[in-house]
């Protein structure tokens, strides 16, 4: 499961970050030289405030590099910045005194106290990723954001704390933010989202919504949750990686416990028909699946990442959600006596 799929690869991106003139407290001047490989020529890469999502600076990419003049960014604390092209980010950077550069396998700054600091939190978070435990991961985010709700590396996982936590976290992380973190701009729809996720938590019934058939014709997910039976629901996208690397484990639960009164639904979310078809094909699906379904289910359910499993019980209430296919087959299990 990837939780943070902000940070894609630049391929062969060099970044090298020179000192800032911090609001008084030092007059070193700052300059970024961003190296790119040859598929990013002509293309514009912007610097991009993590705070309030500002342009902060533009540049195109000329023989492979873009150079930055920071010497007008005079904020008196460390900023993280974003560099973006084509929308999409590239790499993570902490503008602060000193010189910083960028390596290929971390995507974040090195070379400064915090840039150090934060390239090596990332690292362990990409491990504490790969264990495909959500709470696990949302633990370690919440202790390094509190380490660091005074810096700029808390910015990045104080969100990552909004994105995924439990509302109940959430609400209690708001509470006592600084209005840096608590305001920013990207937490405004994670924020919206982390209600969605209260109303929506296990204990609830699950909230019905239609989207179409293979067929194109309509298909509510009503007619796919069996009364009486656990129905795994799978929210996932032909693009995921990480959807597909679960799909081995969703199907050996559904031959393990297919008389045993365990359902599986698939949703396809922000996907086209085409490839939806083209990937259940592929991958032999054998279950149900709902295409087309696009946003509308995390404007209901509120998850950020995909995949995202749900399961409901007999009586229609939601007994889990955003576990792993082992955790919801452990789970599983033990509801079933095994």
């Amino acid at each position: 499961m990837k939780f943070h799929p902000s940070l894609i690869s630049a391929g062969s991106t060099a970044i090298a970050i020179a000192s800032i003139v911090f609001g008084g407290c030092s007059h070193e001047k700052s300059a970024l030289d961003a190296h790119f490989p040859d598929k990013f020529e002509g293309k514009t890469v912007e610097m991009i405030s993590f705070r309030d999502s500002t342009i902060l600076q533009s540049a195109v990419i000329k023989d492979g590099k873009a150079l930055f003049d920071n010497s007008e960014l005079t904020e008196s604390d460390p900023m993280l910045v974003e560099l973006t092209v084509d929308g999409r980010v590239t790499a993570f950077a902490i503008i602060e005194p000193g010189t910083a550069s960028l390596s290929d396998s971390l995507h974040v700054a090195t070379g400064t106290p915090l840039n150090d600091r934060f390239a090596s939190l990332m690292q362990q978070l990409d491990s504490v990723e790969a264990l495909d435990n959500m709470l696990a991961y949302v633990n370690f985010a919440d202790k390094v954001y509190s380490e660091n709700r005074d810096n700029a590396i808390g910015d990045y996982f104080g969100l990552e704390v909004i994105k995924f936590a439990e509302p109940s976290r959430v609400d209690s992380l708001l509470k006592t933010a600084p209005d840096r973190i608590s305001k920013m701009k990207k937490a405004e729809r994670f924020i919206r989202f982390a209600e969605l996720r209260k109303q929506t938590a296990p204990g609830n019934r699950y909230t019905d919504f239609t989207a179409s058939s293979s067929n194109g014709k309509p298909l509510a997910l009503r007619s796919l949750v069996k009364p009486g039976k656990y129905t795994i629901v799978d929210f996932w996208a032909s693009w995921c990686p990480w959807c597909i690397k679960e799909l081995p484990e969703l199907k050996a639960i559904a031959s393990d416990f297919k008389d045993k009164g365990v359902n599986i639904v698939g949703v396809a979310v922000r996907d086209k028909k085409e490839d939806t078809a083209a990937a259940v094909a592929k991958h032999s699906i054998p279950w149900d699946v709902m295409y087309e379904a696009q946003r509308i289910p995390y404007d209901i359910y509120g998850f950020t990442g995909i995949p995202h499993l749900m399961l409901i019980g007999p009586d229609g209430l939601i007994i889990a959600r955003g576990e792993s296919a082992s955790q919801t087959r452990e789970r599983l299990r033990q509801l079933l006596g095994e």
